[in-house]
């Protein structure tokens, strides 16, 4: 294959993002996370993402989230971190599904609510998230946010185990063993 060249990358992409181009100022904003062609420099991507993110550009959204939800470039802060989360994830962002479900099940920058949580996730794993099917698995089969639902847990783990999941497949098995919402 044709090699990459990353610095002719960074160069048409800061063109595009200085013009406001929200795809090029995530992508932007990616390299300079992810150091590739550029010194690392999280405050140098959360500037690109903070631009594209205002932009409605879900991907921005999400990765500026992240940021704040751990302290990358900006203060460790889990209110403005579930503000992005949420902004993506009412795009359909599945990650940004997964996220919000996590921040209320942990009451991380928002009041814990088991409710909630299991509202997002089920989002998320309706698009195929497997981390998502893997956690309505548990919360099912464990019944701590719902009812215990030992089919409904089944349901959720196969298709994260299905996707390759390894816990879920494990899990699977001793249901399967222990004949918990299976024949």
């Amino acid at each position: 294959g044709v090699p990459k060249d990353i610095k002719e990358a960074v160069k048409w992409f800061r063109l595009a993002a200085e013009q406001g181009d929200y795809d090029a100022q995530n992508n932007l904003g990616l390299i300079y996370a992810n150091g590739q062609g550029v010194p690392q420099d999280y405050k140098e991507a959360v500037k690109w993402w903070k631009l594209s993110a205002e932009q409605e550009n879900a991907d921005a959204q999400y990765n500026l989230g992240m940021s704040y939800a751990n302290g990358q470039g900006v203060p460790q802060d889990y209110k403005e971190a579930v503000k992005w989360y949420r902004l993506a994830a009412e795009q359909g962002d599945s990650d940004a599904q997964y996220n919000l479900g996590m921040s209320y099940a942990k009451g991380h920058g928002v009041p814990q609510d088991y409710k909630e949580s299991v509202k997002w996730y089920r989002l998320a794993a309706e698009q195929g998230d497997s981390d998502a099917q893997l956690q309505l698995g548990c919360i099912y089969a464990a019944g701590e946010r719902v009812d215990q639902d030992y089919k409904e847990a089944v349901k959720w783990f196969r298709l994260a185990a299905e996707q390759g999941g390894s816990e879920a497949q494990c899990i699977l098995g001793c249901m399967y063993n222990e004949g918990e919402g299976v024949d």
